[in-house]
Protein backbone atom coordinates (compact mmCIF):
# COMPACT_ATOMS: atom_id res chain seq x y z
CA UNK A 1 0.00 0.00 0.00
CA UNK A 2 1.03 3.54 -0.63
CA UNK A 3 1.44 5.94 2.24
CA UNK A 4 0.36 8.89 0.09
CA UNK A 5 -3.36 9.03 -0.65
CA UNK A 6 -4.30 8.96 -4.31
CA UNK A 7 -5.45 12.20 -5.87
CA UNK A 8 -8.13 10.27 -7.74
CA UNK A 9 -9.98 9.46 -4.53
CA UNK A 10 -9.93 13.04 -3.31
CA UNK A 11 -13.21 14.76 -4.04
CA UNK A 12 -13.18 18.44 -4.78
CA UNK A 13 -16.04 20.18 -3.10
CA UNK A 14 -17.78 22.66 -5.41
CA UNK A 15 -18.05 26.28 -4.37
CA UNK A 16 -21.38 27.46 -2.99
CA UNK A 17 -23.33 30.01 -5.05
CA UNK A 18 -22.40 32.92 -2.76
CA UNK A 19 -18.69 32.20 -3.32
CA UNK A 20 -19.18 32.18 -7.10
CA UNK A 21 -20.97 35.53 -6.82
CA UNK A 22 -18.39 37.09 -4.50
CA UNK A 23 -15.28 35.88 -6.34
CA UNK A 24 -16.70 36.28 -9.84
CA UNK A 25 -18.25 39.67 -9.18
CA UNK A 26 -15.05 40.99 -7.61
CA UNK A 27 -12.96 39.79 -10.56
CA UNK A 28 -15.38 41.37 -13.05
CA UNK A 29 -15.27 44.64 -11.10
CA UNK A 30 -11.47 44.70 -11.01
CA UNK A 31 -11.27 43.91 -14.74
CA UNK A 32 -13.70 46.74 -15.49
CA UNK A 33 -11.74 49.15 -13.29
CA UNK A 34 -8.54 48.19 -15.11
CA UNK A 35 -10.28 48.73 -18.46
CA UNK A 36 -11.56 52.17 -17.39
CA UNK A 37 -8.12 53.12 -16.07
CA UNK A 38 -6.46 52.22 -19.36
CA UNK A 39 -9.16 53.99 -21.40
CA UNK A 40 -8.92 57.28 -19.49
CA UNK A 41 -5.15 57.14 -19.20
CA UNK A 42 -4.80 56.79 -22.97
CA UNK A 43 -7.56 59.28 -23.78
CA UNK A 44 -6.66 62.11 -21.45
CA UNK A 45 -3.74 61.10 -19.24
CA UNK A 46 -5.95 60.56 -16.19
CA UNK A 47 -4.00 58.87 -13.38
CA UNK A 48 -5.39 55.36 -12.66
CA UNK A 49 -6.11 56.24 -9.00
CA UNK A 50 -8.78 58.70 -10.17
CA UNK A 51 -11.04 55.92 -11.48
CA UNK A 52 -11.83 54.27 -8.12
CA UNK A 53 -11.74 57.70 -6.45
CA UNK A 54 -14.47 58.79 -8.85
CA UNK A 55 -16.53 55.80 -7.74
CA UNK A 56 -15.97 56.75 -4.09
CA UNK A 57 -17.27 60.19 -5.12
CA UNK A 58 -20.69 58.57 -5.64
CA UNK A 59 -20.92 58.53 -1.84
CA UNK A 60 -18.40 61.12 -0.64
CA UNK A 61 -18.61 63.76 -3.35
CA UNK A 62 -15.76 64.54 -5.73
CA UNK A 63 -13.68 66.94 -3.56
CA UNK A 64 -13.53 64.56 -0.60
CA UNK A 65 -12.93 61.47 -2.76
CA UNK A 66 -10.07 63.05 -4.70
CA UNK A 67 -8.50 64.48 -1.54
CA UNK A 68 -8.60 61.10 0.20
CA UNK A 69 -5.74 59.55 -1.75
CA UNK A 70 -5.29 55.80 -1.62
CA UNK A 71 -7.89 55.27 1.08
CA UNK A 72 -10.71 56.61 -1.06
CA UNK A 73 -9.38 54.65 -4.06
CA UNK A 74 -9.64 51.44 -2.03
CA UNK A 75 -13.10 52.49 -0.84
CA UNK A 76 -14.13 53.10 -4.46
CA UNK A 77 -12.83 49.68 -5.52
CA UNK A 78 -14.75 48.04 -2.68
CA UNK A 79 -17.92 49.97 -3.51
CA UNK A 80 -17.69 49.03 -7.19
CA UNK A 81 -17.03 45.37 -6.31
CA UNK A 82 -20.20 45.44 -4.18
CA UNK A 83 -22.19 46.95 -7.05
CA UNK A 84 -20.96 44.37 -9.55
CA UNK A 85 -21.50 41.51 -7.08
CA UNK A 86 -25.09 42.75 -6.68
CA UNK A 87 -25.47 42.68 -10.48
CA UNK A 88 -24.11 39.13 -10.59
CA UNK A 89 -26.38 38.05 -7.73
CA UNK A 90 -29.36 39.52 -9.58
CA UNK A 91 -28.53 37.57 -12.72
CA UNK A 92 -27.94 34.35 -10.78
CA UNK A 93 -31.34 34.77 -9.12
CA UNK A 94 -33.04 35.44 -12.46
CA UNK A 95 -31.37 32.37 -13.96
CA UNK A 96 -32.55 30.25 -11.02
CA UNK A 97 -36.15 31.40 -11.29
CA UNK A 98 -36.71 31.67 -15.04
CA UNK A 99 -35.69 28.99 -17.53
CA UNK A 100 -35.88 31.49 -20.39
CA UNK A 101 -32.96 33.42 -18.87
CA UNK A 102 -30.84 30.27 -18.96
CA UNK A 103 -31.80 29.46 -22.54
CA UNK A 104 -30.75 32.88 -23.82
CA UNK A 105 -27.17 32.16 -22.77
CA UNK A 106 -24.50 34.69 -23.66
CA UNK A 107 -26.88 36.89 -25.70
CA UNK A 108 -29.07 37.23 -22.63
CA UNK A 109 -26.01 38.15 -20.58
CA UNK A 110 -25.11 40.91 -23.05
CA UNK A 111 -28.64 42.28 -22.83
CA UNK A 112 -28.54 42.05 -19.04
CA UNK A 113 -25.17 43.83 -18.89
CA UNK A 114 -26.36 46.69 -21.11
CA UNK A 115 -29.55 47.00 -19.04
CA UNK A 116 -27.46 47.18 -15.85
CA UNK A 117 -25.27 49.89 -17.41
CA UNK A 118 -28.37 51.93 -18.28
CA UNK A 119 -29.92 51.39 -14.85
CA UNK A 120 -26.74 52.27 -12.95
CA UNK A 121 -25.41 55.21 -14.95
CA UNK A 122 -28.64 56.70 -16.26
CA UNK A 123 -31.01 55.85 -13.43
CA UNK A 124 -29.54 55.21 -9.99
CA UNK A 125 -26.42 57.39 -10.00
CA UNK A 126 -27.97 60.56 -11.45
CA UNK A 127 -30.76 60.31 -8.88
CA UNK A 128 -28.77 59.36 -5.77
CA UNK A 129 -25.08 60.07 -6.26
CA UNK A 130 -23.23 62.72 -4.28
CA UNK A 131 -21.14 63.45 -7.39
CA UNK A 132 -22.70 65.36 -10.27
CA UNK A 133 -23.14 63.23 -13.39
CA UNK A 134 -20.91 64.06 -16.34
CA UNK A 135 -22.78 66.55 -18.50
CA UNK A 136 -21.78 65.12 -21.85
CA UNK A 137 -19.53 62.03 -21.80
CA UNK A 138 -17.68 61.35 -25.05
CA UNK A 139 -19.45 58.87 -27.33
CA UNK A 140 -16.35 56.69 -27.32
CA UNK A 141 -16.72 56.29 -23.55
CA UNK A 142 -20.40 55.34 -23.85
CA UNK A 143 -19.54 52.72 -26.49
CA UNK A 144 -16.66 51.44 -24.35
CA UNK A 145 -18.98 51.20 -21.32
CA UNK A 146 -21.57 49.25 -23.30
CA UNK A 147 -18.85 46.87 -24.48
CA UNK A 148 -17.49 46.47 -20.95
CA UNK A 149 -20.95 45.89 -19.47
CA UNK A 150 -21.68 43.38 -22.24
CA UNK A 151 -18.62 41.49 -21.00
CA UNK A 152 -19.84 41.82 -17.41
CA UNK A 153 -23.17 40.35 -18.53
CA UNK A 154 -21.34 37.49 -20.22
CA UNK A 155 -19.43 36.96 -16.99
CA UNK A 156 -22.75 36.84 -15.14
CA UNK A 157 -23.82 33.96 -17.40
CA UNK A 158 -20.62 32.02 -16.67
CA UNK A 159 -20.89 32.68 -12.94
CA UNK A 160 -24.55 31.63 -12.88
CA UNK A 161 -23.62 28.37 -14.62
CA UNK A 162 -20.84 27.72 -12.12
CA UNK A 163 -23.09 28.60 -9.20
CA UNK A 164 -25.84 26.29 -10.46
CA UNK A 165 -23.42 23.35 -10.68
CA UNK A 166 -22.39 23.96 -7.10
CA UNK A 167 -26.02 24.14 -5.99
CA UNK A 168 -26.93 21.00 -7.96
CA UNK A 169 -24.22 19.08 -6.08
CA UNK A 170 -25.44 20.38 -2.74
CA UNK A 171 -22.76 22.97 -1.99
Amino acid sequence: MHAIPSLRTTSVRPLPAWAWILIGGSLLALADLAFASVFWSLRSGTPPIRIPQSIAAWVLGAPAAHAGGGATAVAGMFLYACVVCAMVAGYVRLAQRFAVVRTWGFAGGVIYGCAMYALLFHGVLPAWSAAPPPSNPPWTWVVACLAAYSCIGGGCVAIARGASTGMARGA
